[in-house]
């Protein structure tokens, strides 16, 4: 995960990831100790992404890879608006 972000960081800075691997990686390490303590807009996400169907539940690999697609896609939706 650390270097998906770092990927996305090195991109969004318009350089490849080699120019400065370890500051991309060390700003990744960062940006996910920072979601250690969840945001409200965050819990918000995680209760969308297995609320929609009461009978669902999270039992395999695809539901959990479904869950975490919703909670980021929420999230994204949420700061978009100006939220967290």
């Amino acid at each position: 995960m650390t270097e998906q972000i770092a990927q996305a960081l090195a991109k969004a800075d318009g350089v490849p990831l080699q120019a400065d691997p370890t500051r991309y990686q060390r700003l990744a390490r960062a940006a996910l100790q920072a979601m250690i303590v969840p945001t409200d807009t965050m819990i918000d996400a995680a209760h969308a992404a297995v609320s929609f169907d009461d009978a669902w539940a999270i039992d395999s690999r695809t539901d959990f890879r479904r869950a975490v697609r919703a909670m980021i896609a929420q999230a994204l939706a949420e700061a978009q608006k100006g939220g967290d």
